[in-house]
């Protein structure tokens, strides 16, 4: 007789509970039988069958601690990003071939390759960025400095000395490729141009392999944002405490858990390191040969050997890796680039059909006035104008579906009371304007421009997301425009534009006022 093989230990539970359920059935069965004894048994049986039923969601479904996420999370594999990598940079590369701008197409194409190069290089070849990043001041050019063991940067007490980003080659025992070690501009720089470089130091820091956030105090909120901003992206960050020979040992103890505990989510504790890149001199009493005494400043080399050891060992332990997860959020950049300049090209091209045709109405109905403001005899909503915006937006709608669009436009602007807005716009910014010209049409026919325009934009805007109008509809999507184009300053230059329009192509000349 073969031995009897025990119960899974996740079944052991399930029987126990199906055992406490059957035996509070028979008992509340046995009313009659049992009389009055009949509550005594069944409360505390309810109560250990509750608690069996318990026992078994604890122990058959256990649930996840929150400590235990990235034991039980598969390790990535750089196989499968390198994949990931390959299908993105398609992605981009479509995107990309939509630019119609050649220069900026074949710029982002250039840039494309390399990263498509970069997946395939051999380790000994292989480039990584670690980049040097933080506030302004915080010792990043120092730090730089003493990392590759000489001035390759200049540093003073100036903010902001660093200008655009500046990139080192620098050579670390036991790891593969070629590294480069990028200075940036600093964080909040105050001053001409401080924004951009900021601008060109978050780039360089989106890219990089490694970064080091260099701060020489506690983390500002601002700081603090940022860390956490670039681990959504996936950077992997080493924070370095620096300046720390400025603080007496138990306020830069103090600094050190401070950090560590307020980024203990982003930054593993071991990947927070003090060090002291360029350290004050330190005063030194020197006797002289003839006995007097004098005092000179003695100059300390940096201590920066435990960030040393710290970015050796990440990038031997993790350095394809994160290289290859870095090609990967590169190209996702990449695209990203070459969607916004299709974006930005589509609405210049958008904006100029819509200034084109608001004016083809505006002369149109200037020249043939009509008997009222009529939103389809006025041409506010044309079927061209609709087809042209289309077509920029890779869209090929169909002549029903082109003249079914115009209808609901017109059909809303009517609903939510357009025609008798813009009339009232229109008209107040024509006030001065001398009688004859006025009963001349031309506020007729600005009003059609103006409801053009605020058709044309709510049609861009539904074609950039996808044909959708956004929250209310269509008729919240012409509300939205007509609130845009009702800014003093743009119906400023639209009565200008106007005036000039109709002054000079129907060559109309206002009457002298009396």
């Amino acid at each position: 007789m073969p031995p009897s093989r025990p119960l899974p230990r996740r079944l052991v539970p399930l029987v126990a509970a199906t055992i406490a359920a059957a035996l509070f059935a028979v008992v509340a069965t046995a009313g009659d039988r049992l009389g009055a004894g009949l509550p005594a048994l069944l409360i505390p049986l309810g109560l250990a069958t509750a608690a069996t039923f318990a026992w078994v969601a604890w122990v058959a479904f256990p649930r996840r601690r929150d400590d235990s996420r990235e034991e039980d999370a598969p390790a990535l594999d750089p196989t499968a990003l390198a994949e990931a990598a390959r299908r993105e940079s398609e992605r981009a590369r479509e995107h990309i071939e939509k630019i119609r701008d050649a220069r900026r197409r074949e710029e982002l194409k250039g840039e494309l390759a390399k990263l498509d190069e970069g997946r395939d290089v051999e380790p000994a070849r292989a480039e990584m960025d670690v980049v040097v990043f933080g506030t302004v001041s915080a010792g990043k050019t120092s730090l730089v400095n003493a990392l590759v063991g000489r001035e390759v940067g200049a540093t003073g007490a100036v903010m902001g000395t660093t200008r655009q980003g500046e990139s080192h080659v620098y050579t670390l025992e036991g790891v593969e490729g070629i590294l480069r070690l990028v200075d940036t501009p600093g964080l909040s720089e105050a001053g001409l141009g401080g924004g951009e470089r900021e601008a060109e130091a978050r780039r360089l820091a989106e890219r990089a392999d490694l970064l080091l956030f260099v701060v020489d105090h506690d983390l500002v909120r601002g700081e603090y944002a940022t860390v956490l901003e670039l681990a959504r992206l996936g950077k992997r960050s080493i924070v370095v405490f620096n300046k720390k020979d400025r603080f007496p040992d138990a306020d830069r103890e103090a600094v050190l858990v401070k950090l560590r505990e307020r980024l203990h989510e982003v930054v593993p504790a071991d990947d927070v390191v003090a060090v002291a890149a360029s350290p004050r001199p330190t005063p030194v009493r020197v006797v002289r040969e003839d006995g007097s005494h004098e005092t000179v400043l003695e100059v300390q080399d940096p201590d920066v050997q435990l960030l040393r050891d710290r970015i050796a060992k990440v990038l031997a332990n993790e350095g394809k890796l994160l290289r290859v997860a870095n090609l990967l959020l590169k190209t996702r950049l990449l695209d990203r680039e070459a969607q916004d300049a299709v974006d930005a090209e589509r609405r210049r091209k958008a904006a100029e059909l819509i200034d084109h045709y608001q004016w083809v109405t505006a002369t149109t109905v200037f020249a043939n006035p009509v008997p009222a403001l009529n939103l389809f005899q006025g041409a506010a909503v044309q079927l061209d104008l609709i087809a042209d915006l289309a077509r920029v937006y890779d869209h090929d709608p169909s002549p029903a579906q082109l003249r079914a669009l115009a209808g609901r436009l017109a059909q809303a602007m009517l609903k939510v009371g357009l025609p008798e807005a813009a009339s009232s716009v229109v008209a107040g910014i024509f006030k001065r304007t001398p009688a004859t010209f006025v009963a001349g049409g031309a506020v007729q026919a600005a009003t059609m421009a103006y409801l053009a325009r605020i058709a044309g934009e709510a049609l861009a805007e539904y074609y950039r997301e996808g044909e959708r109008w956004g929250p209310g509809g269509i008729e919240g999507a012409l509300l939205r425009r007509f609130e845009a184009v009702s800014r003093a300053d743009f119906l400023q230059e639209f009565a200008r534009q106007a005036l000039d329009r109709f002054l000079t192509k129907v060559r109309l000349k206002p009457a002298t006022p009396t």
